[in-house]
Parts: C-alpha cells; structure tokens; sequence
C-alpha cells in the first residue's frame, strides 16, 4: 500500500464541535484537563448510546487509568502489550483518541499502539475559542499558559539513542507562544546554532497568532539567528507537519532530526507521527510544562484527522507495513 502525505481528506474540520459525532460500535478515549473544550463531549455524549466512552481518570509518567463505565482499567504507559489489551477488550468499529484533554505522555503511547492496529483510527483537536492573556505580558510571555517546567524527560515508549555527535543534529523547536520553554530547551540540548531549523504555525487558528509567536521567541530567533531559517505548517495540521518533517530529513539526509514540541498539540500530533515512522533517525524533545488553570477560553473548531490511510506501523522496529 502507499500513500501521500498531501492527499485530500486526511482532515475533516466542523465549525462547530457539538456537532462532532464518532461512528455507532466505535470507542471515543478522552481526558479533562483545566481548559473547557476538554469538556466538549459532556454536550453530546448521551446522544451516542453506541459508543463506548473511555475517559481518563488518573495519570502519572509512567500509569495511566481509564474508566469505562463502572470499570476502570490501568496500564503502563511504557507496555504497548498492557494498552494493546485494553483497546482488543472487545471489537471497535474504530478508534478515536481525542487528543484535546489529554496530555502528552498519555495520548502519544496511545497512538503509538493504534498505529500498529489494523481498525480506523481517528484522532480528535478541538481548538480554543481564546487564549488568556497574561496580566502582566512581557515580550516572552504575551499569554498566561505555564506554571512552570518539570524538566526534560522522555515521552513513554519513545525513548531515542542519541547519536555519536549531538551537536550536528538538525534541531527542529516547533515554536508556540511560549519564548520561555523554547529558551530552557535551547539551553538545555544546546544544538548548533545553524542546525537550528523553526517552525511556526502558518496559517494560525488565527490570522494574528503567527505575529505573536515571532514576538514570543524573538530574543531566542535573533540571539541564534534561526529566524533565518524558519518554516511554517498550519497550526491545525499534522500532516503539513509530517511533510514538512519529510522534506528537512531529505534536504538534511545525513543529520537525525531532533525535534522539540513546544507548539500546537497537532504540530506535536505529526511530529509523533513522524517518529513512528522514523524511528532510527529521528529524536522527540518534551519539557513538561505544567499548564495553568484557565489558560484557554471557549471551543472552536473540532479537527478530526483520519489516520485510516496510513499504514500501520511494526511498534518494534518503527517500520510500516505495506
């Protein structure tokens, strides 16, 4: 089987998120977090009585708990064995992982096993209506989103070997609002200023958000001059991430991408993508920030993105079959 990153159809955007509807015998997994639009699917659930809800209850970096009805189930993030047997459980029509209450270490293990399944997988964004800005904006921080950073660290099951010579890596920082984190990762992993390649989300989920992110990482972008080298993606897309990813590793063809997720959860989403599929010459870069209350306001738009025509991967050795 083969595929275009760039076909039609991979995204299905709707204006409004209480129309979202998952297939009937399907299983839709979500999270709550501090935002609102996490709590979009209260709106419509009870109007779904044929799909198996599973939300998360409990979590830390290495567990994570969800309960389906009255039945709670617990799994290491690290076993794709233990979240395989969760989602074989019982027959799905298809899978949504709805990305938007969950953080990072938890959706991604769980992408991670869906790809190497066979049944349509779909994964859920709903976008802010507004982010909160902050009461005292500095140029680094024009929005109130972090409380602090815990630290670097591995997302479970994604840890990379890091090659013989760091420093010539092709470091990717998939740039957000946030100048901050982008300084502690720079200063942190240290690349080499002109392997330093940005991306900003182009178009944003608005016209103007891609000025603030050039005005929050702008001390960073001129102390190391990557501004020269910025690239752009749609802020909402993982798959212009993914292709953009694709043409970096082939203009680069002799450097592993290093690639940092400061930005947009489907930035992440295809950067994740990306990795599965590429395993042996590419490295993820998480913080874990941990986000305020409040950070957003409202719900958006609801992207729904089809992963049903990408071919599953071999979780063991990073591989697609087909």
């Amino acid at each position: 089987m083969h595929y275009h990153i760039d076909e039609p159809l991979f995204t299905t955007i709707k204006q409004d998120a209480s129309q979202l509807r998952p297939q009937s015998g399907s299983l839709y997994i979500s999270g709550t977090s501090v935002e609102e639009r996490s709590l979009h699917t209260t709106k419509w659930e009870a109007n779904c009585p044929d799909v198996v809800f599973a939300h998360l209850q409990a979590q830390d970096r290495a567990v994570a708990s969800l309960l389906i009805g009255d039945t709670l189930t617990t799994f290491r993030l690290r076993s794709a064995k233990e979240i395989n047997a969760f989602l074989s459980n019982q027959h799905y029509i298809a899978v949504y992982l709805d990305v938007t209450g969950l953080p990072h270490h938890v959706w991604a293990p769980l992408l991670r096993a869906l790809r190497s399944r066979s049944e349509p997988a779909y994964v859920v964004y709903i976008e802010p209506g507004e982010y909160r800005f902050s009461s005292a904006p500095t140029e680094a921080t024009i929005f109130d989103l972090s409380e602090s950073i815990e630290g670097i660290g591995p997302l479970p099951g994604f840890v990379s070997l890091s090659d013989d010579m760091p420093d010539e890596a092709l470091f990717v920082p998939l740039l957000g609002f946030e100048g901050p984190r982008f300084r502690f990762i720079l200063e942190t992993v240290q690349p080499k200023r002109s392997n330093i390649c940005p991306v900003i989300g182009v178009p944003g989920f608005r016209p103007e958000y891609p000025f603030y992110t050039y005005l929050g990482n702008r001390l960073q972008l001129e102390e190391t001059k990557a501004w020269q080298n910025v690239r752009f993606a749609a802020a909402n897309c993982p798959f212009s991430i993914y292709q953009l990813l694709q043409e970096l590793a082939r203009e680069h063809y002799s450097r592993r991408l290093k690639i940092a997720l400061i930005g947009t959860k489907p930035h992440a989403l295809g950067a994740v993508l990306y990795y599965l599929d590429h395993q042996s010459t590419t490295e993820l870069v998480y913080d874990y920030p941990v986000r305020k209350a409040k950070r957003t306001t409202g719900i958006s738009r609801a992207c729904i993105y089809d992963l049903s025509l990408m071919p599953p991967i071999r979780i063991d050795r990073g591989e697609r079959f087909g």
